[in-house]
């Protein structure tokens, strides 16, 4: 334990003493909308052509396309990710959260914001659905192993979110929106030199039938919801900048039984997440923290039935790096990070912690003209509570681009990746299930491939992937009740992922000039090992996203085709439309959206095989229509 922390302290005085040494001219570090720069393939940012990995940048005019209210929507349609939901707008249920799939791999994904952890230890949960589109710059999402880069959690891939930055120039923007189902998504932002602020309200009606829980007899139902949010981006001097997201909603889950009972949960879930950084062209420090709240009470026909009940989680951390020159194309980033971790479940394990430390080197290396090489190395240290395992691993990554012409790149990288064991799976006490503290972590390497080209008329990334990992953490059932948590057999996915964008008429002199296509997703074969040391399929082999875009000054319109297929757990494949658009009105624009335009059964999650012992699923809500208006001033 001393010597982890030893080495985090050296690593960090070593980078302090480099900064001062830094001349105070140092300009602001520049930050590109879109995918041309981006952070999330290495710590220093780099051109997204010339990464060895393989990124998808969604910016904020992209992200308001997908006519989605929140993040965790706005991910289910950009593509390439699969998605599953236990209530409607991403809600989190009684601590079950709507997530994303990366090439078929089920909770392999680590959420990031502006670079820093958000993800909770005790079931490795986080709820997007409290962060607005407005309030997004853009969305990169890093796919393969990112150990290297941000440690535990990043198995398949990386998803970060960029918020909003200040600029130098006075400007506020007003937006007010309804729809069907009691719809409204009302909001205001103001930037002044240094800040940018924001607050929005949303408001959904009751919706019946978003469930069925097969064996017990059962419809699901969600509540009226009620959401309040608030953004805060400063910059008080130059290179430093303070993010602030807020969150508040309430909302009901209500399960109506075929006897006529009925059971209802209320909601209540606080968010906060603070950053602090730091930031030139050579040097980066960070500190954050994250403090989520969930408090639920329990109701039988109109009558309490369990008393108010909180679950707590919070997060902390600080993060340094600095990059050295050696040279003219040899470059060295190096740095040091470190989170606790808490939790708080008082009726399932009481409080929970861990300490998260590591050191890490990229090394990135210019061959020649044509050719970049990247080496990095991460030694990361976990240690928990007394009576639980510890983690010490060595995680490498190497990558390697090379431009073939001015117009084709060509990539490959490998990386090993690894995640800890969640508070739940070591320390869960219940009925049902109970938590094993001699727990391993699951680990493994990925294995890429491909190319990147861009012409006038094309956009083009594609790559072939393959990842493979050990011990991966089942629940033994074996056993009878109550059912263990243990490390089972490997666990894999192999596939292709592309992002296309075609622009045919790029160039000509009529309106055929603002017309695009794109697509973007994958096919996988996600495969892993039972208890028993049987394979079955742990998450979706197919989904991509089909677009067609018009887009001018007074009009735009974007239709989309959202396409899941070849399914786990038995739920069915989908294609889903969705239409946005604006027309250019008087001083603002009206604004207007359609989700599954042709109301599509979505089932969002479940288990619907017959030989299950449980038999559930849960359901988009359905057709959406929203009209609105927004004005800048």
């Amino acid at each position: 334990m001393k010597k982890k922390i030893i080495a985090f302290l050296m690593a960090c005085i070593c980078c302090q003493h480099l900064l001062h040494a830094e001349e105070a001219k140092q300009d602001a570090l520049t930050h590109v909308t879109g995918d041309e720069l981006v952070v999330t393939a290495s710590r220093i940012p780099v051109n997204e052509k010339e990464s060895s990995r393989f990124i998808t940048v969604a910016d904020s005019e992209k992200l308001k396309e997908t006519g989605a209210s929140n993040i965790m929507e706005a991910l289910n349609r950009i593509g390439g990710l699969g998605y599953k939901s236990l209530a409607p707008m991403g809600i989190n249920r009684q601590g079950m959260n709507s997530a994303v799939f990366i090439r078929g791999i089920e909770d392999g994904e680590l959420i990031l914001i502006n670079s820093m952890p958000i993800q909770q230890a005790s079931s490795k949960g986080y709820d997007l659905s409290s962060i607005p589109v407005e309030q997004i710059e853009r969305i990169e999402v890093l796919k393969g192993a990112a150990s290297t880069l941000y440690g535990a959690d990043a198995m398949a891939g990386v998803v970060n979110i960029v918020t909003k930055k200040p600029v130098d120039e006075k400007r506020g923007t007003a937006s007010i929106e309804f729809g069907n189902e009691a719809w409204m998504n009302h909001g205001v932002s103001i930037s002044l030199p240094g800040i940018t602020a924001g607050v929005r309200y949303q408001h959904m009606g009751e919706l019946d039938d978003i469930g069925r829980d097969i064996k017990n007899e059962h419809s699901m139902a969600l509540g009226e919801t009620d959401r309040y949010m608030i953004n805060v981006n400063a910059s008080p001097v130059t290179n430093t900048f303070i993010d602030y997201q807020f969150s508040w909603y309430d909302t009901a889950f209500i399960d109506r039984y075929d006897s006529g009972k009925v059971e209802r949960t209320d909601q209540e879930s606080t968010f906060h997440f603070l950053g602090m950084r730091y930031e030139n062209d050579r040097f980066k420090a960070k500190a954050y923290g994250v403090y989520d709240q969930r408090l639920t009470t329990d109701y039988v026909d109109d009558v309490l039935d369990e008393p108010e009940l909180e679950r707590l989680t919070y997060n902390y951390g600080a993060e340094t790096d600095y990059r050295f020159e050696f040279g003219e194309g040899l470059q060295l980033i190096a740095g040091a990070d470190y989170i606790h971790r808490f939790a708080d479940y008082e009726n399932n394990y009481g409080e929970r912690s861990r300490n998260d430390y590591s050191v890490f080197g990229e090394f990135k290396a210019d061959l020649s003209s044509e050719l970049i090489a990247t080496i990095g190395v991460r030694e990361q240290f976990i240690d928990n509570e007394e009576g639980s395992t510890d983690y010490d691993a060595f995680l490498p990554s190497a990558g390697i681009t090379w431009e073939a012409t001015e117009d084709l790149n060509l990539f490959a990288n490998t990386g090993k990746a690894f995640q800890a064991p969640t508070f739940t799976q070591l320390y869960y006490e219940g009925r049902i299930i109970v938590g094993n503290p001699d727990l391993e972590p699951e680990s493994g390497w990925t294995y890429e491939a491909g190319f990147k080209w861009d012409t006038e008329h094309l956009f083009a990334r594609l790559a072939g992937f393959y990842m493979t990992y050990k011990d991966k953490i089942e629940v033994d059932r074996s056993q009878g009740r109550p059912y263990n948590y243990f490390n089972a057999g490997s666990f894999k996915s192999q596939g292709v992922e592309w992002n296309l964008g075609l622009f045919p008429f790029s160039g000509h002199d009529s309106f055929l000039a603002n017309v695009s296509f794109s697509a973007a997703g994958y096919w996988a074969k996600p495969v892993a090992e039972d208890t028993d040391g049987e394979e079955y399929q742990p998450g979706p082999k197919f989904q991509n996203t089909f677009g067609i875009s018009y887009g001018t000054e007074p009009f735009n319109l974007d239709l989309k085709c959202r396409i899941l297929a070849e399914r786990e757990d038995g739920l069915e494949n989908y294609a889903a439309f969705d239409m946005t658009g604006k027309i250019r009105a008087w001083n603002g624009y009206v604004t207007f959206a359609v989700d599954n335009v042709f109301d599509t059964e979505i089932q969002t999650t479940g288990y619907l095989f017959d030989d299950a012992r449980s038999r559930y699923v849960y359901y988009e809500p359905g057709r959406l229509a929203r009209i609105g208006y927004m004005v800048s001033f």
